[in-house]
């Protein structure tokens, strides 16, 4: 399955193209493709639900495919992956910004978001750099250019996934340097 040309319908609203791509996946493809790929997709349905589907009444056909589909992968990189730092901050920082997509696993909204947060606080405690960045406990530039290092081992630098992390990354250095002022 080709993710760029996932990432490129989502950039053009291609919606009838992506409501087909949807259905090219299903839990069975999940299962075989790597972690990277699975974080991958995870991000790009969590992407068009979180950023486009409020905004775009053509997306409604797709949203439940798009939540199907990330609980799907998220249930599966738990079966591999939870000891994982990668898996604990991605997924951290997914169910911890947007926990409405991940209500039917846990059951109500503040149980999600609280087990999002948790993750994060589990691969900070690890000492995963991203996870430090993403859990706003540094302020140190250090951890960031390592955090940016992370991130280019995880996501190729031309991929949406890689240009929005990076982008949070830059946001949050102003605030918190601003804040650490005082």
């Amino acid at each position: 399955m080709d993710l760029d040309k996932l990432e490129r319908i989502i950039k053009n609203e291609k919606w009838e193209e992506l409501i087909g791509f949807f259905d090219a996946i299903n839990e069975d493809y999940l299962k075989t493709v790597e972690k990277y790929d699975l974080f991958r997709i995870s991000f790009y349905t969590w992407y068009v639900m979180a950023e486009w589907g409020r905004l775009s009444p053509k997306l409604e056909k797709c949203l439940n495919q798009a939540e199907n589909i990330l609980l799907d992968a998220f249930k599966i990189a738990t079966e591999k992956y939870s000891n994982d730092g990668d898996y604990l901050w991605f997924y951290g920082y997914l169910i911890s910004v947007f926990p409405e997509h991940f209500v039917s696993v846990y059951s109500d909204y503040l149980k999600a978001e609280n087990t999002g947060k948790q993750m994060l606080n589990v691969a900070s405690q690890m000492q995963y750099t991203l996870a430090i960045i993403f859990n706003e406990k540094f302020s140190e530039k250090d951890v960031l250019e390592s955090g940016k290092k992370d991130l280019e081992n995880i996501f190729d630098k031309s991929t949406e996934v890689y240009n929005y992390f990076i982008k949070m990354i830059e946001l949050m250095v102003p605030s918190r340097i601003l804040c650490n002022v005082k």
